[in-house]
Order: C-alpha cells, then structure tokens, then sequence
C-alpha cells in the first residue's frame, strides 16, 4: 500500500486498478494502527469510483475485469450491449442493461440492431395540447427499447434465452403488436425457421417462443369446443376460474396467479371488484385514474397471458392429473394494421356481438386476436435523455456498474398509456342432440378486449383540478371495466318476432272493432277521437308486449337454478328501445288528444226551477225578455253545480303522490331496485349497474302493486262508503239542475237532476222538509221515468248514455252559435 501525501484533514489513501481499501490486512486482522490496505478484486468484479471499499461483480459472467481500464469487458468474441448502443463513453451508463451479446449476432441483426430503427415508439391517437387528439408521436431513445433491445433479440436468437424472448415479446406488445416494429419482426423471424407451430394443437404457438398471435381464424378461435368445465349458479362451478401467466418488463417470469382483481383497474372493495368472476354475473365498473399517481407511484407495467381453468372431461367427470390451462385471446382495440383498425368496431360499437347478425358476422372476419397485454404503460413513452440534456450531477456517473433504474430517472417521460375500456365476454354453447352430454353448461372460449388511450405527460395538471374543471379529465380520465355473459338468443329473438306480428294483428282487430262501433253511432267525424283510439290501442298493445317480454327476463332470469337464461349483450336492446318510445310517443298524443277533445267537450245546465210568482205580478207574466231579466230564481246553484263538475274532473281512482311516495319506498328504500341488477341471484340487492329492460319490468311491477291496493280500496269505498258520482247526481237533484255533455259530434251523456220537490231553491228548513217528505214516500220516485230502485233491478235512472239525430245536432249548433255572439240575445239574433 501507497500512502500518497496529502494533508492531515483529508487523511486519504489510493490504491491501483482492481483494488479497494480496505482496514484488514491479508490475514484478516484489523490493522487500524498500521494503515489501511489494498486488497485484490476477483477479475470478475472491478472498482466503482463511487464505492472505493467494496468489489462490485460485473454485470454479465463473461465479463472480466481489465488489467488497463479496471473495467468489467466481455470476452470471447462477445460485447457488452451498452458499447453498441452508446453514442459516447458518457451514454453506456443510461443504455442497455450491461450484459454480454455476440457481436456477430447482432452484425446480423442489421438494420434492426441501429437505434434509430428499433427505439422508436410511435403512439397514435394522443391526446395533446388543448384536448386536441394528435394522429401520431414518436419517442426516440424510448427507455425500454434502448435497455433491453438489443440483448434480448441476439440472446434469444443465440440460444432461445427464455428470459430474452420474454423480453422481446414485451416489448412488441408495447408496440400494440404493430407490423413495422422491429420488435415483433425480428420475434417473428426467429420463429419462422421452427417446425413445430401448433404446441399444443394451438396454431401459431412456436416451440420455445412466446405465444403472441393466432393463426386460426378468429371465429375458429371463439367457436371452439374445446373447453369441457361446466358452469352453474351456486358450487364450485359457479366462478369462472381464470389465472394470470405474469412478466416483468425484462422478462423475468413471475409466475401464475389466480385471476381476482388484477383486470380492473379501479380501486376499491375486492368482493365487489371480483363479482365479475360469478358465473351470469354483468358487472360495469367505472372510476377516475390519477395520471401523476401513475407516473410516479405506479411500478413499470406487468405483462399479463389469460387463461381459463378447464378442471374437466368431456363427460364432466375431473381432469387427472389436474385442471388444464385454457388460452384466452385478446383484442386489442388500438391495434393497426397498416392505416386500418379492425379490432376498433369492438369500441365504437360495444353492443355488437362477433359473429352475430350481419354486422357481427362481417367484424369476426376482420378483427384480429392476440394473447399478451399490459393495464398501464410508463415507461415507452420515456426517453433516454441526451449528454446535454442531462443533469450536472449526474456527468460523473461512469462504468458498467451504473444502475438501470437509476439511469430511468435521467428520461423523459413524454407520453403516458393505460387501459381505458376492459372488457371481458363469456359466451354459453348450445346443447348439441348429437352429443350424450349437455352442451348448454358449457362455455367456448371467452375473451378479452382492451382500449388503450395515451396522452402528452406535458398537458397533465400537476395540481389537482376542482371538480366540474375544464381540465379534470386531463388528470382523472375515466376508466372502464365490463364483463359479459352471453348466449345465443336467436330462438328468443324468433318468438318474439311472432309474438309481435300476432300483437300486430290483435291491434288491427281492436281497432276494426272500434271503428265499427264508431261508425254505427256516427262519431267518424271530427276524427279526433277515431286517432286517439288508434294511438291509444297502439301504446297499450305494446306496453303490454314490453312489460310480458321484460317479465320474461325477469322471471326466467333472477329466478333460475341452472344457468338457462341470460341477458343480451346490448343494454337497453335497440329493439327494446324502438318499442318503448314508440309506446310513449303514441301514448303521449293521445293524451294530447284527449286533453284537445276534453277542451272542446259541450257540457250545459239545464235548471228547471220555476219562478215563483205574487200577488202583484203571477209566474210566467210578461214578454220571454222580461222572465230572463226579471226571473227570481237564483243562479248560485247552476254555478255550484258547475264549480263541482269542475272538480269531479280532478278526481282519480289513484293519488299520484301516494302511489310515487310508496314506490319510491320500495325502490330507493328498501333498495328493491337492485332487483334489475344483470345476476341471477333475486336475494341480492347489492349497488351495481342496472339492466334497463329488468329496470322496466322492476318499476312496473311495483307501480302496479301500488296501484293494485288503490284500486281494491276505490272499489271497496265506491261500493261501501260513497261514489263520487252519486253524490254529484244526488247533488244535481237537490239543485234540480240536469247535466247534458256531449263529447262526440252525435254522442254524450246525461244527468237528469229535475228534483222531485215543488222548488229547490229554497231555505234550510224547507229543504229539510222536502227530503223527509221524499223519505216518507210522499213524493214520487227520482229519475226520468220515477221508477222505483226496486222495478229498476240495479240500472239507472238517471244517467244515461245517449245519441242524438242529425236535427238535434244542427239545432244545437245554431243555438249555441246564436249565444256565442253576443251574450244570449244582446246585440240581436240571440233571442229565443
């Protein structure tokens, strides 16, 4: 050991290449008192200048130490990646991961091994300065590509490195599978020499490679049969049992894992974030991610492969050894081809179903599946900083040993991904005669769709936003998660076309029916009322068709033991919609209607009190003009008797506010809402989305139940306590005013109120009289023909429902004509 002359403060000591300082001499007793010395490095470590005391082992182990440099150089015909890939001395700290390549591997690699051709990462569709969506952004130097490139294609070239092709696959995935990516070509070169391309009669499955593609046809993928567990309602086979094939970025295996909540992105309670898992189960989950969490707390993203456990035979009976793995596809909605987008049908229309209808049919020849996928991306959007661009204190950090995460911190993030919409589908089979087992417990193979959305770091809020900001989604954009059960409904969709067209025909009958008893009484005219008939039976018929195909779902769908029913995908169902609003829209003008013809109903008071006549001037003396203006007998009982009319036309068989107060009761209080949940369970009334077709039938079931009771009660009072009718007809009575509506052209009703007693308008005490002496049967019976209740059997003696000929109609239209110009006969002509 040198002891080199400084001064006594600093008191430092140095020692050659390959050594470090050390307080124990060669024999490993402490030599405190005679100095510090320099002890020998393995040749398979070197010196780091900022850890002069320990020897730290070089990164690959066919480095050894240089006798000239004190470095860690690679031998034997290989290089370190970094040598390759760093510009100047000052970048092999912040490129590569510092391993041992072959040279002429990576010779051969040609222009897929330059920088400039595999570190570019080109996001498209990104969300950029004033919300404004830029078509493409490319990061040059993008950090994973600049770490683990290189090494990884020549290692897994070289040897079939398993950990290098993982690695190589990742990143090819980051690229969302593109065609030019050097990434995905070179993989793909490496496996075009192998024979064996369908490990495990999976096509496209190279031995010894990642599995990323299908080479089946996609409806061959989905259609498959190949899946034998069974599924049910309760048990074990009530979970969708799925597991997780996990990677990190550099392909380091991190094993399986059982699906729970990985998928879903959203934070929250895991009971409620795997119900997804349960068989039947609809689940929508949404909520807010937090950009600058992602950036800075979130790891580098895991690379996920999707299985689905098969634990069974073809006769049902387990699997020996044990459960198989079955491979679930992914669809990638960004992914292109080219300028295309086939697997985009999939977001911008999430209710179609592959391979169904024309549309479906037309998109499952077109959409393309992969195996691998990644929830969030912060690290391609990353770029390895330039030697100008770096920090000052990071300048000294030289030598092979620099740490990787350490040279991530000298990046710059430009662009950020995460998944926005996940979503996955499970689709029952069809019972199959041929087969002695139940195919209809039976699922084919689901998959998993995925949208991804990227945008500039640079536009994302570093404080956070108030709620209801113009920039919130620049820092919590909405995320998505969905699963799917489904099931072949054509049958379904068959009956209830038939089902409709009878509707139809019943419709027509109807109202043949009521345009021929229009017709015999005369009432074609105005039309008015034939129109709302036709609306009327329109918006009935199909409330009733609604409300019968939604109990359906209900009934066969809550209720069910064995999985037999589930919803359709799409939520509300177009044809579901269409009949809705055509029923409102019918419903609403005819209501119109009925309000129009209400306002133009005739209804007039016919008082048929006597003037009362004296001594001086007899009842009935004088000109018609003169009794008019002159009669004694008072109109406050005409204008009572219309103030009552006026009322009784308030008057429902049901309160709105009762029958809204105790809905609102069972609905929102006792949280029977959640009775429309998308879960064949009826006892669980946990929150989740609501189906809207199970929502309908839900709210019209108990609107009726409501209503039901009013209706037994109204009936109940009506026939026990009192009508509302019979009162205003008593009322008409004691009034002695008859009532005449008419609300047709040549149709109407009739009150006939002329009292039975001398006069009506009269004092408390006569009234009184009058009454007793019609109690004591000394005054004829009430009614038009004074027939007593006995000899009526029940019908009614004063009301009536009449017709009237086209003479009375005529006379009364001149009359009233006459009257509506000038307040009876003022003004001339009114006079009669």
């Amino acid at each position: 050991m040198r002891r080199q002359g400084v001064l006594a403060s600093q008191d430092g000591c140095k020692c050659p290449l390959g050594h470090v300082l050390s307080d124990y001499n060669s024999s490993g007793a402490l030599s405190l008192a005679t100095g510090k010395y320099c002890s020998p490095c393995p040749f398979n470590s070197y010196v780091d200048p900022s850890d002069p005391t320990h020897c730290t082992p070089c990164a690959d182990i066919n480095m050894m130490r240089s006798l000239t440099t004190g470095l860690c150089e690679c031998q034997g015909g290989t290089v370190e990646d970094s040598w390759l890939l760093a510009d100047t001395i000052e970048d092999r700290p912040y490129v590569g991961i510092h391993v041992c390549i072959s040279e002429q591997v990576a010779q051969d690699l040609g222009s897929a091994a330059l920088p400039a051709q595999f570190a570019v990462q080109s996001m498209y569709e990104v969300l950029d300065v004033g919300q404004q969506i830029t078509d493409v952004v490319q990061v040059d130097r993008s950090v994973p590509f600049m770490h683990h490139f290189l090494a990884s294609a020549t290692r897994c070239k070289e040897r079939r490195h398993w950990s290098s092709c993982q690695a190589l696959a990742n990143l090819c995935t980051l690229t969302l599978y593109s065609a030019d990516s050097p990434a995905c070509k070179v993989l793909s070169d490496f496996e075009r020499p192998i024979t064996v391309k369908d490990v495990h009669n999976f096509k496209g499955w190279v031995s010894g490679f990642p599995w990323l593609n299908y080479e089946d046809s996609t409806r061959e993928v989905l259609e498959a049969t190949s899946i034998n567990r069974v599924v049910a309602l309760d048990g074990l086979n009530s979970l969708l049992n799925m597991s997780l094939s996990v990677y990190r970025l550099d392909g380091t295996y991190l094993g399986m894992q059982p699906v729970t909540t990985q998928l879903v992105l959203c934070k929250g309670d895991d009971r409620h974030l795997s119900r997804y898992l349960r068989i039947g189960t609809d689940t929508s989950i949404s909520c807010t991610l937090d950009l600058q969490k992602l950036i800075s707390d979130y790891d580098e993203p895991l690379f996920y492969e999707l299985w689905v456990d098969d634990a069974f035979q073809p006769d049902g009976t387990p699997k020996v050894p044990g459960p198989a793995l079955y491979p679930v596809p992914v669809i990638i909605g960004n992914y292109r081809t080219g300028t295309e987008q086939p697997n985009r049908i999939l977001y911008t229309n999430p209710s179609m179903e592959l391979g169904v209808g024309g549309e479906g049919s037309n998109a499952i020849t077109k959409v393309v599946m992969h195996r691998r996928f990644f929830l969030w991306d912060n690290v391609s959007g990353r770029k390895v900083l330039d030697k100008d661009s770096r920090p000052k204190a990071a300048a000294t950090s030289q030598g092979s040993g620099a740490s990787t995460k350490g040279a991530e911190g000298l990046s710059d993030l430009q662009v950020v991904r995460w998944a926005k919409k996940v979503e996955l589908r499970v689709k029952l089979r069809q019972d199959d005669p041929e087969t002695p087992y139940d195919e209809s417990i039976r699922i084919f193979p689901p998959y998993l769709f995925i949208e991804y959305e990227q945008q500039v770091v640079s536009t994302i809020p570093e404080e956070i936003p108030a709620f209801g900001a113009d920039n919130e989604e620049l820092r919590f954009p909405k995320i998505e998660f969905h699963s799917s059960y489904l099931m072949d409904l054509s049958n379904y969709w068959y009956t209830s076309m038939i089902l409709f067209i009878v509707l139809v025909v019943v419709v027509v009958i109807i109202f043949g029916v009521k345009l021929s008893v229009r017709n015999q009484s005369s009432s074609l005219n105005p039309p008015t009322g034939l129109i709302s008939d036709l609306l009327g039976t329109v918006a009935d018929a199909f409330f009733w068709f609604i409300f019968a195909m939604t109990g359906y779902w209900f009934f066969f769908f809550k209720l069910q033991v064995d999985v037999n029913v589930l919803l359709p995908l799409e939520n509300p169902h177009h044809d579901f919609l269409t009949v809705v609003i055509a029923c409102i829209v019918c419903k609403i003008l005819q209501v119109m209607m009925l309000v129009y013809r209400q306002c133009n109903v005739d209804i007039f008071f016919i008082d048929w009190e006597k003037e009362r006549g004296s001594d001086e001037k007899p009842a009935g003396a004088g000109s018609d003009k003169d009794r008019a203006i002159n009669t004694n007998v008072s109109v406050w009982r005409t204008i009572l008797i219309a103030n009552e009319w006026c009322e009784m036309q308030g008057s429902r068989h049901t309160d709105i506010d009762f029958t809204l107060m105790f809905l609102l009761l069972f609905l929102a209080g006792l949280d029977y809402q959640y009775l429309a949940t998308p879960q064949p369970d009826s006892t669980d009334l946990s929150a989740n989305t609501v189906s809207i077709a199970l929502r309908f039938f839900v709210i019209s079931m108990w609107y009726f139940c409501v209503v039901l009771i009013q209706l037994a009660w109204r009936a109940f009072s009506y026939r026990f306590v009192q009508d509302p009718l019979d009162l205003f007809v008593d009322l008409c009575q004691l009034a002695n005013i008859s009532t005449f509506v008419l609300d047709e052209q040549f149709h109407g009703y009739y009150i006939h109120g002329r009292a039975v007693h001398p006069h009506a308008d009269v004092n408390m005490h006569t009234m009184q009289a009058n009454l007793q002496a019609e109690s004591d049967g000394n005054l004829p019976h009430r009614g038009l023909t004074q027939t007593s209740k006995e000899d009526l059997n029940g019908a009614s003696n004063q009301v009536f429902e009449v017709y009237i000929p086209d003479s009375v109609r005529e006379e009364y239209d001149t009359l009233f004509s006459k009257v509506s110009q000038g307040s009876g006969g003022r003004g001339g002509g009114g006079e009669r």
